[in-house]
């Protein structure tokens, strides 16, 4: 009987000294100071923005960036109908990934024209310590270049009366 109370106690104790030893380098790959990938954020925000969740969308960006992005992508009266989104590729900006360049391919039409379009736009990625989330900087000139193009173009003319 007291062998199995030595032994049992001796089970309890090895595992309590063998998280003693582990090094505390080795404890950051599970705290706080381990940045988490990028892919999630950046899927979630294209995502929102191509379900026409504009607001979920801006709540990733800097807030001095949301005005325009509502202007772009107001929801009812949006030039901008999402048919797919891809992240083509993510890559690190900064030695401690806390800046990363993904580029993301849309596919889009603009009623009243079902003319499907294509487009690539590079969003900046930065995750903020302090808050421990992803914030995204993104390239709205490509859609903004779309917008002024449409407003440049003639209107398409009516049918002729029979």
């Amino acid at each position: 009987m007291v062998l199995r109370s030595v032994a049992l106690c001796l089970a309890l104790s090895a595992s309590t000294l063998t998280a003693c030893a582990i090094p505390a380098g080795l404890m950051d790959a599970f705290g706080e100071n381990v940045i988490p990938e990028v892919d999630e954020s950046a899927n979630a925000y294209n995502q929102d923005l191509r379900w026409g969740r504009v607001r979920q969308a801006a709540a990733q960006m800097p807030a001095d960036q949301q005005e325009q992005f509502f202007a772009l992508f107001d929801e009812d009266q949006s030039t901008f109908h999402f048919t797919s989104v891809e992240v083509l590729s993510a890559i690190p900006r900064s030695i401690d990934g806390r800046e990363v360049d993904v580029l993301v391919a849309w596919e889009y039409y603009s009623p009243p024209a079902l003319v499907e379009r294509k487009l690539r736009q590079k969003q900046v990625w930065t995750f903020l310590k302090l808050e421990r989330r992803w914030e995204v900087a993104p390239d709205l000139g490509v859609f903004e270049a779309v917008v002024a193009t449409r407003a440049n173009s003639a209107p398409v003319p009516a049918a002729p009366e029979r």
